[in-house]
């Protein structure tokens, strides 16, 4: 089953690359999609039950940890491979993209998540490795879909702030293999992260010191924690509007989990102490720098990525504070994340099919002129700014108490005076665009007045593969709009009732992470 996870995408990717057919592409991916989270449900369920699996040689590998975040990742493509068939086919009829890049899109958001499953259930620590490099060069593709200039300089910033964030990470990886060597008496060392952390006391803590704090920083940039967070607007902005929501719920969540890892191994080798340190120094430096930068942000998918920024700042606080509450709060906003911000992408994306922008100044009246879009992406910014009845309050809140209960009154009255930054930033701008007085929507293929020239549109090659579908006005598709219910449904009821087995899920991951 866990192998499955692997081979189901792959052969989806298979099916894009060798079928030349628009409906054969989209339902195969949308397909695979409900395959592999059906098989991740099943796989939660076994971890509930205390089975742990892995394969011979110790390649693959889950626990509790990893059956949280393969759930995340898998219901999260699922929601968006639903999306993107209204999104990306719209962008096809409207000319923002030829055939060849449609089926493009879908070949490589196949291998997207293919990459992704392969960071939470690769034991072997290298492996992981490989499979975080893998996301940056097939995403860095993604955003440079539309071979505009800004999306390829987006996509070259991208590839190479990353790369050298990475190759920290790759440092601080053979670092901890030459530890884990010293520990065996000279013998072989081991990547392996089961063999690593039954061998964590012995680790020499200089040693382990060294390389965690090439860990923080090499993944850190990937997981767009300040002050390495530089790729992360540029990228949201330019890419296609599921992709954004992809890279923001689940790809620095990935990255983040590749910090976890490390940090179970470094607790045990040398007291929680100094993680907590170096998690406090990335959180609050990402909340801070996210906090200002969104008091200025007009663009409403950059803004958006700056609030990625923030809420990866929340997770790492959360974590560095630690105990029951603390990693608790923090698996729990990952998933609030995971639902809210690809949320709000994917209503930007609405809002951009209608008024050919996502300035917030020039779509404002949204809830007049599209109710529906408006009171979900209305619950959404409430939901990211942290209000209550919504599911990031309850992990906000639960950080708090943990770190009212550590004694940490500095980081705490920082937080809260970023956080009502943050509010305030929010509201303002989105407020603005959801209930101010109502813009006239562009007409079909023209920018608003006031908005930069639309970018040339690429004519579609005589005989190209286009379905004689009517073009989706605004991308109003009847199947997408209900997964932004189901997902505006989510965050209200995650912030009213956690499921059972959810709460079970979360609290056993929360042990692992703990010790």
């Amino acid at each position: 089953m866990l192998l499955s996870l692997i081979l189901i995408p792959l052969a989806a990717a298979l099916i894009c690359l060798l079928i030349d057919s628009r409906r054969v592409y989209e339902y195969a991916t949308v397909l695979s999609c409900t395959a592999i989270s059906g098989i991740a449900l099943v796989i939660a369920g076994a971890a509930l039950s205390g089975g742990i699996a892995g394969s011979p040689g110790g390649a693959i590998y889950a626990d509790a940890l990893s059956a949280f975040m393969v759930v995340v990742i898998t219901l999260l493509s699922l929601a968006t491979s639903v999306y993107s068939i209204e999104y990306m086919g719209g962008e096809l009829e409207h000319g923002h993209i030829d055939a060849k890049a449609h089926r493009y899109y879908y070949l490589l958001y196949n291998l997207f998540i293919l990459t992704m499953l392969l960071v939470p259930l690769a034991d072997n620590l290298a492996v992981m490795w490989m499979a975080i490099e893998g996301t940056t060069l097939v995403s860095a593709l993604l955003v440079g879909l539309y071979r505009k200039r800004s999306s390829v300089e987006a996509a070259w910033k991208y590839i190479i702030l990353c790369t050298v964030g990475i190759t920290f990470a790759l440092l601080g990886t053979f670092i901890f293999y030459y530890a884990s060597s010293g520990a065996s008496g000279g013998g072989r060392g081991a990547l392996e992260w089961t063999a690593l952390l039954a061998m964590a006391p012995r680790l020499n803590p200089a040693t382990v010191r060294l390389g965690f704090i090439l860990i923080v920083v090499g993944y850190g940039t990937k997981a767009g924690l300040a002050p390495v967070h530089n790729w992360l607007p540029d990228a949201h902005s330019e890419a296609p509007t599921p992709i954004s929501a992809l890279l923001s719920g689940i790809l620095l969540n990935c990255a983040f989990y590749g910090i976890l890892r490390f940090a179970v191994i470094a607790r045990a080798s040398l007291g929680y102490p100094f993680v907590r340190d170096m998690m406090f120094l990335f959180g609050i430096s990402s909340v801070v720098a996210a906090s200002i930068f969104m008091l200025i942000q007009r663009n409403a998918k950059r803004l958006l990525a700056y609030s990625s920024i923030e809420h990866m700042g929340i997770i790492a606080l959360s974590f560095g504070v630690g105990g029951p509450f603390g990693f608790y709060a923090a698996l729990l906003h990952i998933l609030n994340h995971a639902i809210g911000k690809p949320l709000m992408f994917f209503v930007t994306g609405r809002i951009k099919g209608r008024y050919d922008t996502v300035e917030t100044e020039q779509a404002a009246g949204v809830i007049k002129a599209m109710p529906l879009v408006g009171a979900v992406g209305f619950i959404g910014i409430m939901a990211l700014a942290g209000a209550p009845p919504f599911g990031m309050f309850v992990s906000e809140f639960l950080m708090l108490k943990a770190l009212a209960a550590g004694g940490h009154w500095v980081i705490m009255g920082v937080f809260l005076a970023a956080g009502g930054m943050v509010f305030y930033g929010l509201l303002r701008s989105f407020g603005g665009m959801f209930l101010g007085a109502p813009t006239s929507p562009a007409p079909v293929g023209q920018s608003m007045p006031a908005h930069p020239p639309a970018p040339p549109r690429i004519p579609l090659p005589v005989g190209a593969d286009v379905d004689r579908r009517p073009a989706v006005r605004g991308f109003r598709g009847l199947s997408s709009g209900i997964v932004m219910l189901l997902m505006a449904a989510a965050l209200l009821m995650l912030g009213l009732y956690i499921p059972g087995p959810l709460d079970r899920l979360i609290t056993l991951s929360a042990g692992i992470i703990g010790g």
